[in-house]
C-alpha cells in the first residue's frame, strides 16, 4: 500500500515541477529518468521539452517553460495540446514539495516502475516454464538505475561536499527567537531535536511557537499532538498568532509591556479567541504573508508510535500534495509502543529513533519533547542527566534544548532557554527569555542573564552527556 501511495501520479507530477524549477534536480534526473517513465503522453511530452532545453542551455527552463511550450504547439494534436494544459494546471497547485525528498525516492520509484512492467512478462514466462529467463527479467528490473547517489561515496574523487560545505552555514528555518538563534544558529535537515522540560513548564507553548515559526519561514508543517484535542489545538495555535487571551471577558489582564527598558507586568484589555472575527482575519493574514502550511494531528484519544505518523505524512502528501518540512511531535515520552511487551524506556527509546530515520529519508526537520525527573522540577538549570525514563533520547537528537526556571523567576515571567546538547555548534549556554502564556507567548521578549548563577550550589552540578 505504501508504494502504491509514494509512487503514483502525484509522484511523477513533481518529478516535472522540479525539473522545470530546480537546475540540481534536473541534472541529476536527465541521466536516469526515461521520459518513458511518465506513464502518459502529456507528461511523457513536457519531460521531453524540459530535457530538450537542458540539453542545450545546461540549465532548467524556469519562467522559460512557457515559452518553450508555446513553441511546441505546433507538433502536438488537439488531444494532447488538450491533456498537456489540464496537466500544467495540475503542476501550478502543487506547492511546498521537497525536491530533495523527491530525489531521494527516485531509485525507488524505478525499481517500482521496472518492476510493475516485468511482472507481467514474468508471469507469462513461468506459465511457459521459462524459469531461467524469468528470473532474468525480475533481476533485471531490480537493478538500480546508473547516474543516482549510491550509498557509499570515494573518498578520493568524490567533489560533491564542496558544494555542501559551502551550504552549511545556511540553515533551513531559525527559531524566529533572535537570543536563541545567536546561540544555535538556525535548524537543518535532517535535524532531530529535543525540548526538555519539567510539568507543567510550557513545552506544548514551545512547540507550537515553533510550528508557527517555521509556516512564518514558508515551511509545510506537521504538529502532532497526543494529548490535546482538536479544539484545544487550535485555541492556542489562535491565541500565538494573534496575541489573544483565551478568556472571554473584557476585564483588563496581567500581560507583559516593555516599557522601553524592561519587560514589566501591566493592566490591559487584550483581544480574545472568542472574537471569531479577529481570530478569521489573523488566519488570513498568517496564510497571505507566510507562503508554508500548517497540518495538525490532533490524536488526544489514544496513542501513536512513530509509524502511525509515517503512514499519516504519506496520506497528506498522497491527498494534498502536502510534503512536511517540519515535523513536531508533542510528545515522545506518551507515544505507542512499537511492539507488544515493551517497557517505557524501550518505547521511547524506539520512538526516537524511529522520528529520526523519518526525517532522514523525508530530509525535513524533526521536533519534540520529553519530561524531566523529579530532580530538574527543583533544579535552577535542567541537565541533560535529568531527563526522564530514557536518556538515550539526547544520543539520538542533534540539539537538545532545555526550560529552566526558578521560582522568581517563574513570578516574573522569565525562564530560561539552556542548550544541553549540540552536535553542530556550542554547548551549555543559555538566554533568558520573557514570556507572557496569557497572551500565548512562550518567547514573548528576553532579559539579560549575565548576572545569573548557573551553579549556585553543590546539589545542581551535573555532567552534561
Amino acid at each position: 500500500m505504501q508504494q502504491q501511495l509514494e509512487f503514483n501520479n502525484n509522484f511523477l507530477n513533481q518529478i516535472i515541477i522540479h525539473c522545470i524549477q530546480n537546475d540540481k534536480f534536473l541534472k541529476s534526473v536527465r541521466r536516469v529518468v526515461s521520459p518513458d517513465l511518465m506513464k502518459s503522453r502529456d507528461r511523457k511530452h513536457l519531460l521531453n521539452m524540459i530535457y530538450e532545453y537542458y540539453d542545450k542551455f545546461e540549465c532548467s527552463p524556469k519562467d522559460n517553460f512557457f515559452d518553450i511550450f508555446t513553441e511546441s504547439e505546433k507538433e502536438m494534436s488537439d488531444e494532447l495540446y488538450d491533456k498537456c494544459i489540464s496537466l500544467i494546471g495540475v503542476l501550478k497547485d502543487i506547492t511546498g514539495s521537497n525536491p530533495e525528498y523527491i530525489l531521494s525516492k527516485i531509485n525507488d520509484a524505478i525499481c517500482h516502475f521496472q518492476l510493475e512492467e516485468a511482472s507481467v512478462e514474468f508471469a507469462s514466462l513461468i506459465k511457459k516454464k521459462k524459469y531461467t529467463e524469468a528470473k532474468s527479467i525480475i533481476l533485471k528490473a531490480m537493478k538500480p538505475p546508473d547516474g543516482l547517489d549510491l550509498p557509499y561515496f570515494d573518498f578520493f574523487t568524490d567533489k560533491s561536499y564542496i558544494e555542501e560545505r559551502i551550504k552549511e552555514t545556511r540553515y533551513k528555518m531559525t527559531t524566529m527567537i533572535p537570543g536563541l538563534d545567536k546561540l544555535i544558529g538556525g535548524l537543518n535537515p535532517p535535524w532531530l531535536v529535543t525540548l526538555l522540560g519539567a510539568t507543567k513548564s510550557g513545552k506544548s507553548w514551545g512547540l507550537m511557537e515553533l510550528a508557527v515559526a517555521g509556516v512564518l519561514q514558508g515551511l509545510n508543517v506537521t504538529f502532532v499532538s497526543l494529548e490535546m484535542d482538536k479544539n484545544t489545538c487550535k485555541a492556542r495555535f489562535d491565541q500565538i498568532i494573534g496575541f489573544m487571551s483565551s478568556t472571554d471577558s473584557n476585564s483588563p489582564q496581567d500581560v507583559m509591556k516593555y516599557n522601553g527598558v524592561e519587560w514589566i507586568k501591566s493592566q490591559e484589555v487584550i483581544p480574545s479567541i472568542y472574537d471569531i472575527n479577529k481570530v478569521e482575519k489573523n488566519t488570513a493574514r498568517l496564510k497571505k504573508v507566510s507562503g508554508g502550511g500548517l497540518k495538525i494531528i490532533a490524536f488526544n484519544r489514544g496513542r501513536m508510535n512513530y509509524m502511525d505518523i509515517d503512514c499519516l505524512l504519506d496520506e497528506t502528501e498522497e491527498r494534498d500534495g502536502f510534503i512536511t518540512d517540519l515535523l513536531i511531535t508533542d510528545y515522545l515520552g506518551i507515544m505507542k509502543e512499537t511492539c507488544p511487551g515493551q517497557s517505557k524506556k524501550e518505547r521511547i527509546g524506539e520512538n526516537c529513533l524511529g522520528l529520526k530515520d523519518i526525517c532522514g529519508k523525508r530530509n525535513m526537520i524533526g521536533v519534540t519533547a520529553m519530561q524531566g525527573n523529579r530532580r530538574a522540577m527543583q533544579a535552577r538549570v535542567f541537565h541533560s542527566h535529568m531527563i526522564a525514563d530514557d536518556i538515550d533520547t539526547i544520543f539520538n537528537s542533534d540539539l537538545i534544548i532545555a526550560i529552566c526556571q526558578t521560582k522568581q523567576e517563574e513570578e516574573l515571567n522569565r525562564f530560561r532557554f539552556y542548550i544541553a546538547n549540540y552536535r553542530h555548534g556550542k554547548q551549555f549556554t543559555s538566554v533568558g527569555i520573557i514570556r507572557d502564556l496569557t497572551v500565548g507567548q512562550i518567547a514573548l521578549g528576553e532579559f539579560d542573564i549575565s548576572d545569573f548563577e548557573e551553579f549556585p550550589d553543590e546539589q545542581d552540578v551535573g555532567t552534561d552527556y
